[in-house]
């Protein structure tokens, strides 16, 4: 992989910026880099940053020493993140992906066949350092089209120096949540997101270890959201037992999300009843 310069802190204010704790920052900025470009790359104090257009910007900031290996978290469980790549050929990309160290392609390439994601493609990989991430592929006309005049962004204009075969930008941010309704109600009343879509999903246990390495089977309610045109929200509020608490920003897997980002990155992170970590406690 390439390296990330090692520039002076940059204090310009993404619209929205989405934290993840990594346990190596360099090696999470070059990882993301190396697929979307690296001059999509900067370094932030001890913080890594990758920009997206449309003013979206995924930060990488260090986990806490640990006297024992920390496992990143399930991705059914309360606050888990992914990060979504909106591609324009899931073959080519998956295939790339295949060839870089360290990267797990997990499952087989899926494809909706019906409802509000009719026509959408979709493989899950993970990172070197054990992270999900996701590959998507939309079609030309999108199921949900059928049903509301709504959008979700995908004006995205990849870098040029995007190794990544097809790529077209960040698709979304995806997180498991508490509350659905709850979830849906605060980024709608507070944040300016309007629901494109919701839908029901069911998966047996076969389905679950094949994709996602995770031996649980449920059914999960799913919606996504948009934000200013700008960025896209993907919320599962999964429907199965045992799901853990979630992660701090000091341990793999914690993340932060920041909707209209202040001009500097928040110092704390709370956990919101619903299920997201937010810059501040949520109220009312």
């Amino acid at each position: 992989m390439t390296t990330t310069p090692d520039t002076a802190p940059d204090t310009r204010s993404p619209a929205h910026r989405i934290t993840v704790a990594v346990p190596d920052v360099a090696q999470a900025t070059a990882f993301l880099a190396d697929l979307t470009g690296p001059s999509t790359a900067r370094r932030d104090g001890g913080a890594g940053a990758v920009s997206f257009s449309a003013g979206t910007e995924v930060r990488f900031v260090p986990t806490a020493p640990l006297a024992a290996p920390d496992a990143p978290p399930r991705l059914v469980d309360i606050g888990t993140n992914h990060l979504c790549l909106r591609v324009g050929d899931i073959e080519a990309a998956a295939a790339h992906l295949e060839k870089v160290p360290g990267v797990d392609v997990l499952g087989d390439i899926i494809t909706i066949p019906e409802g509000p994601i009719r026509g959408n493609r979709w493989i899950y990989f993970r990172s070197p350092w054990g992270t999900l991430f996701e590959l998507q592929q939309w079609p030309e006309t999108p199921g949900y089209a059928d049903t509301t005049a709504e959008r979700l962004h995908h004006g995205q204009r990849p870098a040029e120096d995007a190794a990544l075969p097809t790529l077209l930008g960040l698709d979304h941010t995806g997180y498991s949540v508490r509350s659905l309704d709850a979830t849906v109600d605060h980024l709608v009343a507070h944040h300016r997101a309007r629901v494109v879509l919701r839908t029901e999903i069911a998966a047996d246990r076969d389905f679950m270890r094949r994709q996602f390495d995770l031996d649980v089977e449920g059914t999960s309610a799913m919606a996504m959201l948009v934000v200013d045109d700008a960025v896209n929200l993907e919320l599962f509020e999964h429907g199965i037992p045992g799901q853990r608490a979630p992660r701090p920003l000091d341990r793999i897997g914690g993340n932060l999300l920041e909707l209209h980002a202040a001009p500097h990155p928040a110092t704390t992170a709370h956990h919101a009843p619903f299920g997201l970590t937010l810059p501040r406690p949520v109220t009312g």
